[in-house]
């Protein structure tokens, strides 16, 4: 698993949990962050896989049920029935609102847990993750952008694998965000604008992807339903994030001279 020292996963026990009602939402975020962080250095312990290797996603998938029961993270069958069905037609979530806690509930498509950048011939791409890099491109988003996102746990139906010739009843992990009120359109250039302010560059020929020159970040799928325009401002709300090592930079043809002016690349 790629780590950068700034970006390190600590062991669940470095990091008890703040009192919610009385602590900051910079303590919920941190909490928030340390138990996806901790959750996926666990589960890439345990399976013994290379992360990137094509068998470490099936072998993952196994553990995470394994783990999900230790860490008594299992959500259960009709979980979701009682909240409004959001969205079943994106890439990566099932998603619902739970009106009472006003969260946006998140579980992945069965057998398959969201996707993450890479390097493919030299350029930014994206692949499938397995369960632990979600997880920690879950703490990564809490890492640079902050925000509210819950590890729920695992879930597990009957639904058929979103993998060609996988049995049904694989499992899918399970996150809760804050919901928050649309007040306004998001446009690629709002995006450009958050994001450069955050240090990151535009990469042409790529799909909705940003690096950051300073410390590897990557970024695709920057594209507009991703985001949140609020009162409160511009709010990333799913993003496909990873941190890159320098080589993997060299090999995307990422490396820049920090101080160059970042330049808006117009999407269609």
């Amino acid at each position: 698993m790629p780590t950068n020292d700034s970006f390190d996963i600590p062991s669940e026990n470095e990091h008890p949990v703040s009192d919610e009602s009385s602590g900051t939402l910079q303590e919920t975020t941190s909490r928030q962050r340390c138990a996806f962080q901790a959750a996926s250095k666990e589960i890439y312990r345990r399976s013994g896989s290379p992360t990137g290797d094509p068998a470490s996603l099936g072998v993952e998938a196994g553990t995470l049920e394994e783990w999900s029961r230790d860490y008594r993270k299992i959500v259960q069958v009709g979980h979701f029935q009682d909240y409004q069905l959001v969205s079943n037609h994106t890439s990566e979530h099932k998603v619902f609102f739970d009106e009472s806690k006003k969260r946006a509930f998140k579980h992945t498509w069965p057998g398959v847990f969201g996707q993450i950048p890479c390097v493919v011939k030299g350029h930014l791409d994206r692949r499938n993750a397995t369960p632990s890099e979600y997880l920690q491109r879950m703490a990564l988003q809490l890492e640079v952008f902050g925000g509210d996102i819950e590890l729920e746990g695992v879930y597990t139906s009957d639904e058929p694998s979103m993998i060609i010739g996988q049995p049904a009843g694989q499992p899918s992990l399970v996150i809760s965000q804050k919901w928050y009120e649309q007040s306004g359109a998001v446009t690629t250039e709002s995006i450009h604008d958050l994001l450069a302010h955050e240090g990151f560059r535009g990469v042409p020929n790529s799909y909705f992807g940003f690096y950051r020159p300073s410390d590897g970040v990557a970024i695709v799928d920057a594209k507009p339903d991703n985001f949140v325009q609020t009162t409160e401002g511009l709010i990333p709300i799913d993003l496909q994030m990873t941190i890159f090592t320098s080589e993997q930079l060299r090999d995307a043809n990422l490396t820049s001279d920090g101080t160059e002016p970042v330049i808006f690349i117009p999407r269609g």
